[in-house]
Formats: C-alpha cells, sequence, structure tokens
C-alpha cells in the first residue's frame, strides 16, 4: 500500500464497477475481505440502499472488498455516499483497518 493511501471496505455499490468507474474515474485496487461482527441489510437505508448492523450473533460478518484509495478519492466516496451514511474505522477480517460508510440514522442514535 502506497504510504499516503487509505482503505475503504465497500459491500453494496461501490462492488460495481460502473459505480466506481463512475465515482473514481478507475478501478481502484482492492482485495476482498470481510467485516467481522456485522450484517447486512439490503433496501434499508432509503428504502433503497444496504447498510451493515453490528450483530452479537457468532460468526457472523459481511463479504465485501477492502479498496486502496488516495485521500482525495476518500473525497469522492464521501460525496456519492452523501448524508446518508458516515464513515468510521473498522478492523476486518485480515486485520487491516479500514473505514466503512454506516447508516447516518446509526450515528444520531449513539450522541
Amino acid at each position: 500500500m502506497k504510504p499516503e493511501a487509505v482503505r475503504l471496505f465497500v459491500y453494496g455499490t461501490l462492488l460495481e464497477a460502473d459505480v466506481c468507474q463512475w465515482v473514481f474515474g478507475r478501478q481502484p485496487e482492492g482485495k476482498p475481505d470481510v467485516l467481522p461482527g456485522h450484517v447486512k441489510k439490503e433496501r434499508s437505508v432509503a428504502g433503497r440502499y444496504p447498510e451493515v448492523c453490528p450483530t452479537d450473533q457468532p460468526g457472523q460478518g459481511v463479504s465485501g472488498r477492502c479498496l486502496e484509495l488516495s485521500p482525495e478519492d476518500l473525497q469522492r466516496a464521501d460525496a456519492y455516499e452523501t448524508a446518508l451514511y458516515y464513515r468510521a474505522e473498522r478492523t476486518l477480517a485480515s486485520g487491516s483497518r479500514a473505514w466503512v460508510y454506516l447508516a447516518a440514522r446509526e450515528q444520531n442514535q449513539t450522541k
């Protein structure tokens, strides 16, 4: 990983090649990974988009991809995800720390 690179775990629309091309102007490098201790809920955000939620069920995890991005790419991803999501750091099954987008209402509930 390049020194200025950041990691972003994606599990929804940013797994789609055409969406990545639109957001980043290219296909970012990345590897499959898992976000442990979470479950994925489809069409949960605005009745259309997925979210990941913590769970206390052992062995649960969400499959996705850990992308290597530039800080500028991460800003593009923030703009794409809008205020419906916020970014938080989590540890993936690989042991890597990465940003992941969580539903914004979760953030409001923890305040």
